[in-house]
């Protein structure tokens, strides 16, 4: 699921799943000793089936806190211009003076989307800290062009066809002091360029966030639950695992490596086979974590599979105007006898109150539910978004509607992953803003701050998080940027601590769950389990 483009306290026993043996995952919080080396820490299960004993002992390290601290900004203040005209201008380019509102001795033209080209400025930045860079440019009709700062790629400027200067912005870049290239390439139009402008920025500011959720009847726990998100928002980021099955097999590597386990326990609502993972999931909230489940939804009717291209499923062929998502199953079998609605839509209906059933084992436990479905819609590559964003908001409010007021499901946090704005859903059937960004390898992820304040713009008072990540972002950034997502959600596979990839290396693993942005398992369990105290 790729998105390219985006205290020393108690530490749980995890046990090693082994064969086919049901037992309890993790014996109760046991304090651990806290060195400024590195130590061991024995568990042992003993496992009972019939006369048979197994018994699996899992060392696990223990670490000091690694405390991560973002680098002092001097908010040093600044006005840095740097003219166009005084740069050193190839054959292409040429100092004029016609259009007015120019600042220096003149402008330059000859910046043409026909050839390419580009326009270098070398600027010294006074003090690291971060900066709105902007490029002041005018052209006679619609243009574009791209900004880069030394060898990264920073951002696209349009210009509207007027034939005045206007001032083009990036907005929150972080420079380190001392000298930059900073370089324009047109891509498209032509344009005149005046000068590249520093100022300072003031915009990175984490929003005030509700915890009042968008379903009126939610559950005294699932309240508690989005209180403490809201409690932890902007302190600190909370840790979250993708598992690959009931086994748990990547919680085991985490915990043998880092001596520590995430917060939220993510994983489908069906396995492979399509029967429900309800159980797992009560086994892990029984151990005081989150439950986080995603709904890989296989297409209702045709091809089976979640990708739109390997499915002959069209969500436009179910979608109705009257209003079904009350109706019981068999006023929906007798509507589609009538013809009033296709089969498609019939079907929709069934896989909803399937889904239903299964999150129902875990209401009349009391157990709340990070629940995101119909994630990363706008990409296209799933049958519920490739139908469009109308379509999608339309089984939206079908799926939600449907769970709320139908199944009368109230232990749901519903977290919106559309990944665009065209695909936004109301702000009252939804809780939790968030993004799945993966990147290649060798890039550095840093903190993902520009998808964290352009999704904080689109969901205005709601919570942001990382639902899907090729890696954890850099700890340092987050707190230099003030992008401290909500939590972060690590995919599995080569993702997690495999070294070879270089996507999350282990090195990266163990400081990050041992430091003091990140919440885990045992610092949650310390400060705030059980709920109902």
């Amino acid at each position: 699921m790729k998105w390219i483009k985006s205290i020393i306290l108690s530490i749980p026993c995890f046990l090693l799943l082994t064969g086919c043996y049901a037992i309890d995952l993790y014996q109760k919080p046991m304090p651990i000793q806290k060195t400024e080396y590195e130590t061991t820490a024995a568990i042992t299960s003993t496992v009972t089936e019939a006369t048979t004993t197994t018994t699996t002992t899992i060392f696990a390290p223990t670490y000091p806190e690694k405390v991560v601290q973002a680098p002092v900004s001097l908010k040093y203040p600044v006005d840095v211009r740097v003219q166009a005209e005084d740069c050193k201008l190839s054959e292409w380019f040429q100092v004029d003076t016609e259009y007015s509102g120019y600042t220096g001795s003149g402008y330059v033209v000859g910046l043409s989307g026909d050839l390419q080209n580009t326009i270098c400025f070398t600027v010294n930045v006074p003090a690291s800290q971060h900066y709105n860079v902007s490029a002041i440019l005018a052209a006679d009709s619609d243009a574009i062009c791209t900004l880069q700062i030394d060898d990264e790629m920073c951002g696209t400027l349009e210009i509207s066809g007027t034939g005045h200067f206007i001032q083009a912005t990036i907005k929150s870049v972080y420079l380190e002091a001392g000298t930059k290239k900073i370089t324009v390439q047109q891509i498209s139009g032509d344009a005149a360029i005046d000068c590249i402008l520093l100022q300072n920025s003031n915009d990175l500011k984490i929003a005030d966030v509700s915890n009042t959720l968008c379903d009126v009847d939610a559950t005294e726990e699932t309240q508690k639950l989005m209180r403490f998100l809201q409690e932890q928002y902007g302190e600190h980021i909370i840790s979250g695992q993708y598992v690959s099955s009931e086994e748990n097999t990547e919680l085991t590597e985490i915990y043998k490596i880092t001596g520590q386990l995430p917060v939220i326990r993510f994983s489908d609502l069906f396995d492979e086979s399509g029967n429900d993972t309800a159980a797992a999931s009560l086994k892990w909230s029984n151990q005081g974590g989150i439950v986080g489940l995603i709904w890989n939804w296989k297409a209702p009717t045709g091809k089976s599979s979640i990708y739109s291209e390997e499915t002959d499923f069209s969500l436009w062929d179910a979608i109705t105007n009257l209003d079904i998502a009350t109706c019981s199953f068999s006023e929906i079998q007798q509507m589609k006898k009538d013809g009033l609605i296709t089969e498609d839509c019939e079907a929709l209906i069934r896989d909803i109150d399937k889904a239903a059933k299964a999150l129902k084992k875990l209401q009349s436990q009391n157990v709340p539910v990070l629940w995101r479905p119909l994630q990363e819609a706008s990409n296209g590559w799933y049958w519920w978004g490739s139908a469009g964003s109308d379509a999608y908001q339309w089984l939206w409010n079908l799926l939600y509607t449907r769970l709320t007021e139908y199944h009368k499901l109230h232990n749901l946090i519903w977290i919106w992953n559309g990944q665009s704005e065209s695909y936004t859903v109301p702000e009252t059937q939804y809780d939790i803003a968030s993004a799945d960004i993966y990147l290649d390898a060798t890039e550095k992820y840093s903190s993902r701050y520009e998808q964290f304040y352009g999704l904080q713009k689109i969901a205005a008072n709601k919570i942001v998080a990382l639902s899907e990540c090729s890696t954890i972002p850099d700890l340092t950034d987050s707190l230099r940027d003030n992008a401290m997502w909500s939590f972060f959600g690590l995919w599995y596979g080569e993702y997690l601590m495999d070294d070879t990839t270089g996507y999350t290396t282990r090195k990266q693993m163990i400081e990050a769950y041992n430091s003091n942005v990140v919440l885990t398992l045992s610092k949650y369990l310390a400060w705030y389990a059980p709920l109902s105290n």
